[in-house]
């Protein structure tokens, strides 16, 4: 009876096993190699990034890094009413505070309600975060507060005479103390030049929630005079701006240090709307950053006010010249990248010599050697994608933080974009598929015979 031999056929998974033990036979030159190739496909992701800069997408980007907050006008430098709010939140997905500057002091008064020398000229033990007088007010809702991390203690006003204070203003009377300035007015000693005040009317101040309840003079909304407010909430937040705190005004377009008034206070002060501004938080992200920007564009009816837009076209002419060298830089690494791994496919094939001229000679076809090889370098080429990606990001990130922190510039220069990863991980694969290729054609080719010779 004649005898029929089948050629025997290597599973995908035993392939990729045989592969993968391959590489574990040499720990440290796999590290090695994984580094370097890692190191390469980041260094070429960065190119990528730099390459693709778009102005618009940097914009949002450095929003993101570096606003304070997003601030918001109306074309026609008209007020903000409630309406235009509504709609601008709609647009943009963010919650917005009506926001007004102030030219005079909203709590002119304050200091008289301390019960120590809030002037500290030369005093060494003032306290160098605290704020003297909201400079602008704001109409907070809980969705903005929600958005930009806050918390409120007690609640939000609602009555012309009622305010909400900053945490800042309210750790001033924690360290001085608080004195009921409208039940029992303070005196100026022309002898000692002291106010003198009764010690009955001092409240001892020991956490923010104590200030709830009690009284400031506030300029009333014609800002021509005084009347009396009620503090009923405290806007908790980290300070961002310690240095902010020792003047008497920044002017700052941020939502923390505003004074919180309701909106029939807004109402009367502006007499059209409710705030010259909209003010939210800053943007979470390039993406959020990207909306704002593309509904607030000076063609429509809203316009964005951000330092991002003048830092990137200041910087246009720079990073443009940039672009091109780092394209040449990218391709350069791909090429070393792919060096790499041809150099360490060839080296397994030399190791794995005897494993394959046993497989050929058992009747392994020349498409099982392959696929040895293959998983192998696919393996390697995962590997190094894996801690490419990532790493691109961070160190995007990281570079834009840098060019701040030594040059002060405020510009997103690498700036995400979804081909960064997308090329990253094609580039892993394509070369580790041509680096592979013609070794392990050149080996697969190779007769049964051969394959035992060579590996004898």
């Amino acid at each position: 009876m004649e005898t029929k031999f089948r050629r025997a056929k290597l599973s995908f998974w035993a392939a990729v096993r045989i592969g993968s033990h391959g590489m574990l036979q040499k720990p440290v030159r796999l590290l090695i190699v994984i580094f370097l190739t890692a190191v390469s496909l980041i260094l070429f992701g960065l190119s990528v990034t730099a390459a693709m800069y778009d102005e618009e997408r940097a914009i949002a980007e450095s929003m993101a890094l570096y606003d304070d907050a997003t601030l918001i006008m109306k074309t026609d430098e008209s007020a903000f009413t409630e309406d235009d709010l509504a709609a601008l939140e709609e647009r943009t997905g963010k919650a917005f505070a009506a926001f007004r500057r102030s030219s005079s002091p909203l709590l002119p008064d304050w200091m008289m309600f301390s019960a120590g020398d809030v002037s500290w000229s030369g005093n060494e033990n003032a306290p160098k975060d605290l704020r003297r007088d909201p400079t602008g007010f704001v109409v907070l809702t809980e969705q903005v507060i929600e958005e930009s991390g806050f918390s409120l203690l007690g609640r939000l006003p609602e009555g012309e005479n009622e305010i909400a204070i900053p945490c800042c203003l309210a750790e001033s009377f924690v360290q001085f103390n608080y004195y009921d300035n409208i039940a029992s007015p303070q005196i100026w000693n022309e002898e000692t030049y002291t106010w003198e005040y009764d010690e009955a009317y001092v409240t001892n101040i020991s956490s923010h929630e104590e200030m709830l309840g009690k009284r400031l003079y506030l300029a009333d909304p014609s800002m021509s005079g005084l009347t009396e407010a009620t503090i009923v909430g405290v806007l908790e937040y980290e300070c961002r701006f310690p240095e902010r705190h020792t003047v008497s005004a920044s002017g700052a377009n941020v939502l923390e240090d505003q004074l919180i008034v309701s909106v029939d206070y807004a109402r009367k002060a502006m007499k059209e709307g409710i705030g010259s501004y909209a003010l939210a938080a800053p943007v979470r992200d390039g993406a959020e950053g990207r909306r704002v920007f593309d509904n607030c564009r000076g063609d429509g009816d809203f316009l964005l006010i951000s330092d991002a837009q003048s830092d990137v076209a200041e910087y246009r002419e720079t990073i443009n010249k940039f672009t091109g060298a780092f394209v040449g830089v990218g391709v350069a690494f791909a090429v070393f990248a792919g060096a790499l791994i041809f150099q360490f496919i060839n080296l397994s094939i030399e190791t794995k010599r005897g494993q394959v001229g046993i497989l050929r000679a058992l009747g392994a076809r020349s498409f099982d050697v392959c696929r040895i090889f293959f998983s192998e370098s696919f393996l390697l080429a995962l590997l190094s994608v894996a801690a490419a990606i990532p790493s691109t990001v961070g160190l995007s990130y990281a570079v834009n933080k840098i060019l701040y922190d030594l040059f002060f510039i405020r510009v997103a220069v690498l700036t995400f974009t979804v081909w960064m990863p997308v090329s990253i991980f094609l580039l892993g694969f394509v070369i580790a598929f041509v680096a592979t290729v013609f070794p392990v054609l050149k080996e697969a080719r190779k007769a049964p015979i051969d394959a035992i010779r060579d590996a004898a």
